[in-house]
């Protein structure tokens, strides 16, 4: 269809094409507002909608002879494609707007438009009769809207399909701008999360810590009822994950029945998502669909990642959903090889340490295990005043390699019997910056340094060697300070034997703020030393079976 408008050829819509519900509810509404009344009629034209107005025309239009002329055009106008404008009766014309979604004819949409002469219509009489409504009073009410003629009808049939066409724009915009929100709202979503799971990577120490972290940030950015992982029995993993389980949210089944359903579903599948809506053959009751990715380390299972009763209007998984979990599952995976990979590697530098500082004791065999003893009592002191664990093992590897200088004492002054020369004991005080020498250069050291220069300080500042008072000393010097003390009066010496217990930690109470951090004394006398005397009658056991009898 064409018009004429100031000169030039204006092409028009014919149908309207592909509007949508709220669309079609919105031009509705905006004829209403403009005093023309509609209709909404289906593929057949059988009337499904009647007018929305209110009051008097509301009345009239939804009269029997009114319903039945314009359901029979109705049908009349579903066999035509491009249906025209028809005189329903004098004065009054009803104009057809088809409707198409795609290349289908799904209904009509049906407007009227009256003039004044409708009103005084025979038509119009039977109408108001059919409606038992007052003539005279229902004209006065319509006459506001009877403003049109056949031309103005045609005009307006052109106008609405253009206001339809408008108004399919303006939802489509709206529908590509809500899905461009979604799905920048996922990206960010999406990023958040593996942003935030990329730098909680960095602790390999803590992979209880790690999953725990992941749940959280899952269950934050998915609207599941439950999230988790759950792991098979596996030594490779570690004792903080292997066979464990890791839950937020309400998880209204048994997680043993959850990871053996799991476990069951995987070995019919080779790869990808797991969607369940029952385990063992069962329905999951109250759970709807349990979503689950596989983690997968070094070609083998280790366990699953899963979200499980799906929250709001739609319950049912989605691809985002299996995006989010894909992506934690990988990151899991990734984590859990390099904890792995990290704790081989703590296991070989450990080892290394602990063979150079055995190698370091051998030198004199009354101080042989010396070194692990002053580890395990630095260890226990620094749980004792409140470290954790990761900062309990950096203490204990400090303890290990405190006396590594002693590698540069000649051997002959270590082992000496009896008292030493000043020159003796001034080589003997070097070994603290010796062995601050050795270790500066590995940096997986640079922590445990403070602990090796000074840990022969003491509180009252004549210590070695630099002469620290107080507060200015390390703590992790002044904690070794303790346990060094007191497992060499507890040894036996080239020079004197072991001293009992008892005068020990007398000894230990005396020297409190003198030689010690008084706020270190009282906790470290509180000690459980039991490992500590297992370790001296190792040590004992250690040195009779190499002492060889004399020829």
């Amino acid at each position: 269809m064409t018009n004429l408008v100031n000169g030039s050829l204006l092409t028009l819509p014919t149908p309207i094409r592909d509007a949508t519900p709220q669309s079609i509810a919105m031009l509705r509404e905006r004829c209403s507002a403009l005093g023309i009344p509609t209709w909404r009629a289906d593929s057949g034209g059988v009337l499904l909608q009647g007018p929305i107005e209110k009051g008097t025309l509301s009345i009239l239009l939804g009269s029997l002879p009114m319903t039945r002329l314009i359901g029979d055009q109705a049908k009349r106008w579903s066999q035509q494609q491009d249906p025209e404008i028809v005189r329903l009766f004098p004065g009054c014309w009803g104009i057809p707007l088809a409707e198409y979604r795609r290349r289908d004819r799904i209904g009509t949409l049906i407007a009227l438009a009256m003039g004044a002469e409708a009103v005084e219509d025979e038509f119009f009489h039977t109408l108001c009769s059919a409606a038992h409504l007052d003539v005279q009073a229902t004209r006065r009410a319509l006459l506001p809207r009877t403003r049109f003629d056949e031309l103005s009808a045609r005009t307006t049939r052109d106008l609405l399909l253009f206001m339809a066409g408008d108004l399919t724009r303006i939802e489509e915009h709206d529908s590509t701008t809500l899905s461009f929100t979604r799905q920048l709202t996922d990206c960010y979503e999406t990023i958040d999360l593996l942003y935030s799971l990329g730098r909680s990577m960095n602790d390999l120490t803590q992979p209880e810590t790690f999953m725990l972290g992941l749940c959280e940030r899952l269950n934050k950015t998915l609207v599941f009822g439950y999230v988790g992982a759950c792991f098979i029995e596996d030594p490779r993993l570690g004792a903080s994950v292997s066979g464990k389980h890791f839950v937020l949210g309400d998880l209204d089944l048994g997680i043993e029945e959850l990871r053996r359903g799991l476990l069951e579903s995987r070995s019919t599948r080779t790869a990808g998502p797991l969607i369940l809506t029952e385990l063992s053959g069962r329905p999951i009751v109250g759970a709807g669909q349990i979503l689950a990715l596989p983690i997968v380390r070094s070609g083998g299972l280790v366990g699953f990642v899963f979200a499980g009763d799906k929250q709001g209007d739609d319950n049912q998984v989605s691809s985002y959903d299996i995006q989010l979990l894909e992506a934690a599952a990988g990151y899991a995976a990734a984590f859990l090889d390099n904890a792995v990979l990290y704790a081989d590697q703590q296991d070989l530098f450990l080892g290394t340490i602990e063979a150079l500082t055995a190698s370091i004791d051998a030198k004199d065999r009354y101080t042989c295990g010396h070194s692990q003893r002053v580890a395990l009592l630095s260890t226990q002191l620094a749980l004792k005043i409140g470290y954790t664990h990761e900062q309990a093992d950096r203490v204990r590897i400090a303890g290990l390699v405190h006396d590594v200088g002693k590698i540069g004492v000649p051997e002959a002054v270590l082992t000496k019997g009896g008292r030493l020369t000043d020159e003796e004991f001034g080589a003997i005080k070097l070994h603290p910056e010796i062995g601050h020498r050795i270790l500066r250069d590995i940096r997986l050291l640079q922590d445990v340094l403070p602990g090796v220069l000074h840990h022969h300080e003491r509180w009252d500042g004549r210590g070695y060697p630099a002469g620290l008072k107080s507060d200015a000393i390390p703590m992790l010097a002044r904690i070794i300070a303790l346990a060094d003390t007191f497992d060499a009066m507890s040894s036996n010496r080239s020079y004197r034997s072991a001293l009992p217990r008892e005068q020990v930690l007398a000894e230990i109470r005396r020297c409190a703020g003198g030689q010690f951090d008084p706020d270190l004394v009282e906790p470290f006398v509180s000690l459980d030393f039991a490992e500590y005397d297992r370790m001296v009658e190792i040590a004992a056991a250690q040195q009779v079976y190499s002492v060889k009898p004399a020829a």
